[in-house]
């Protein structure tokens, strides 16, 4: 099967996977356990058919990141006494200071190294599709994207600072434990902070070069960052039993099942979106980095 034929039904057997993977989350029930690293290596493949932008070890590095983490979030096998099954990396419990910053960055390493990998080689990627783009509108939309991206993880740390404040009026606690506290939480948000603010800037290098679709790919990414924000928050160990609002930390964590729910009731809905825009973003990535190369247009004028 040639090239030209073969790329199209990877991208197929992607999109295959990656649902396959989606309905595991949502429903706490994988069909498929490595569904997720399939769909990753098939676009692995479709991406290595194609004609890679140099360096061409980028794209294929970038992916073989995602591999590796997804063989290491993978899920649990089924077992038939015990119901839990963790699809996604989420904390169990509250970690101790030394590590907040481990914590954040065990949940965003790879879409992180993926983001800085492109950043550091597409600044140098020459432009793909003229006219280019004109830098002000660019600056401008990457400004704005950067204030609207800080503005959810401000609004977060600012209701635990006003939370835990007033706590302390009416407990008596020492403003140390308060300190520390917001110390910790700072340093948990750091690596979703800086995955955001990277898949922002690789959108607006990207865009720039005349990767629209590539581009796309790296917004859906910092789109991405924000339930990350979310499990970074519940890994902190939040003194004086903060109120953190249950709608969205506790909505991308996925629970054990109850055993007198029905089956219907299981559905974790949150984190199946949150892991349909990831991949999205990653399938955007890989079709808007490469494209039909010469080895495909000698195979489709050959005569044979």
């Amino acid at each position: 099967m040639t090239a030209v034929r073969l790329r199209p039904l990877l991208l197929g057997t992607a999109a295959v996977l990656a649902t396959a993977h989606v309905l595991g989350v949502l429903f706490d029930n994988p069909p498929l356990r490595h569904a997720e690293i399939l769909a990753l290596l098939a676009l692995g493949g479709y991406a290595l058919l194609g004609e890679l932008p140099k360096p061409r070890w980028v794209v294929p590095a970038t992916l073989l990141v995602l591999v590796v983490e997804a063989y290491r979030s993978v899920p649990a096998a089924i077992s038939p006494d015990s119901d839990l099954q963790l699809l996604l990396p989420a904390p169990v419990g509250p970690s101790p200071s030394p590590v907040m910053l481990t914590d954040g960055l065990a949940l965003t390493w790879a879409p992180l190294a993926v983001c800085l990998l492109l950043l550091g080689t597409g600044l140098r990627w020459p432009i793909a599709r003229k006219p280019a783009a004109r830098r002000g509108p660019v600056v401008a939309g990457t400004v704005l994207a950067t204030l609207l991206f800080m503005a959810y993880p401000a609004v977060r740390l600012g209701e635990i600072a006003l939370d835990l404040s007033a706590r302390a009026q009416s407990n008596s606690t020492s403003t140390d434990r308060i300190r520390t506290t917001m110390v910790s939480t700072g340093s948990v948000l750091l690596a979703p902070l800086v995955l955001g603010l990277a898949a922002i800037c690789l959108t607006a290098v990207l865009f720039r070069r005349g990767r629209a679709i590539a581009a796309l790919g790296a917004a859906l990414l910092a789109v991405a960052a924000l339930p990350q924000v979310d499990l970074a928050l519940a890994t902190v160990d939040l003194l004086l039993a903060v109120r953190l609002s249950p709608a969205v930390v506790s909505s991308f964590a996925v629970t054990p099942p109850s055993p007198i729910a029905p089956p219907a009731l299981i559905a974790a809905p949150l984190p199946a979106l949150a892991a349909t825009i990831e991949l999205t973003a990653y399938a955007l990535l890989a079709v808007g980095l490469t494209r039909a190369g010469r080895r495909e247009q000698t195979i489709t004028n050959s005569p044979h």
